[in-house]
């Protein structure tokens, strides 16, 4: 679980950098950089697209932390996310031709309650 955080920062303006793994102890690390920006820096942005797994837990602690700095004095956060995979999902499988066929419309209305014998 290989992961790497780095920064960038300018007088306005920062970028954080997460490559590899976002676990728990990146999304620590991702929390100390945010909490090290200067007091000038008004827009902070965190940039996943080198991200190869996120862990939900990191990723709400992250979240939490870009929250709790953007609202202490109402600066921006912007999150760049990795593109989805365009690989398919099971190579292995593969769908026969189908016709298109005309849609129709199937009415599925019901009673309630149901009955199950007559009368």
């Amino acid at each position: 679980m290989e992961s790497s955080i780095s920064f960038e920062g300018h007088l306005h303006a920062a970028t954080i950098y997460a490559t590899g793994w976002l676990t728990r102890v990146a999304a620590a690390r991702i929390e100390a950089a945010v909490n090290e920006t200067s007091p000038t820096t008004r827009v902070l942005r965190l940039d996943l697209r080198a991200v190869d797994y996120i862990d939900p837990t990191a990723f709400v602690r992250v979240v939490r932390t870009l929250n709790r700095w953007r609202g202490a004095f109402g600066r921006r956060v912007m999150v760049q996310f990795p593109e989805r995979s365009e690989r398919p999902r099971h190579p292995h499988l593969h769908l026969v031709d189908q016709k298109n066929v005309m849609p129709m419309t199937v009415s599925a209305a019901m009673t309630w309650p149901m009955r199950t014998s007559p009368g």
